[in-house]
């Protein structure tokens, strides 16, 4: 038995996780999307995982690249995360208007996010109506004084220790 798409999604709603924003540059040109579905893997070698819906226009540009950046926003990037949700604008100008350095792959990497990392790409797999990429970390960079930008139930927010 199978449960309904809406059902799954509001199992999935009350799972509180971490806001990434993912950089790439294919041909000269930068892209990027916002993804909750992200996490470590492994750490020798240093490997992370994101999972990407297979209907947007960021997944096949994602298979024609050999890096990935991982922006992990600060509480302050709420704006941020839904920009670079948004298909209706174009990642590589608001890229371009971000401080921001490209690193020796030609990942442009966001200077003011709470960590970021370049990511070799060395694997992808198929996952339903996702494809999993597999990066293993080259380089890194964090900021240790910012907070971490939360996604809970469709909404963005901060997170508070108890």
């Amino acid at each position: 038995m199978s449960i309904s798409d809406e059902l799954f999604k509001e199992l999935m709603r009350r799972f509180a996780a971490g806001v990434t924003l993912i950089t790439f540059n294919e041909n000269s040109k930068f892209g990027g999307l916002t993804v909750s579905s992200f996490c470590s893997l492994s750490m020798n070698p240093p490997l992370v995982l994101i999972c990407i819906d297979k209907k947007i226009a960021s997944h096949n540009s994602l298979k024609n690249v050999t890096n990935f950046g991982v922006n992990i926003c600060n509480s302050e990037q709420g704006k941020l995360a839904w920009d670079f949700a948004n298909s209706n604008i174009d990642k590589n100008e608001l890229i371009n208007s971000l401080p921001n350095t490209t690193t020796d792959s030609g990942t442009p990497l966001l200077d003011e996010a709470l960590a970021s990392m370049d990511c070799r790409i060395t694997e992808r797999h198929d996952g339903g109506d996702h494809s999993i990429f597999i990066g293993q970390i080259e380089s890194g960079n964090f900021d240790d004084k910012a907070e971490p930008l939360v996604y809970y139930s469709s909404g963005l927010g901060e997170f508070k220790p108890n």
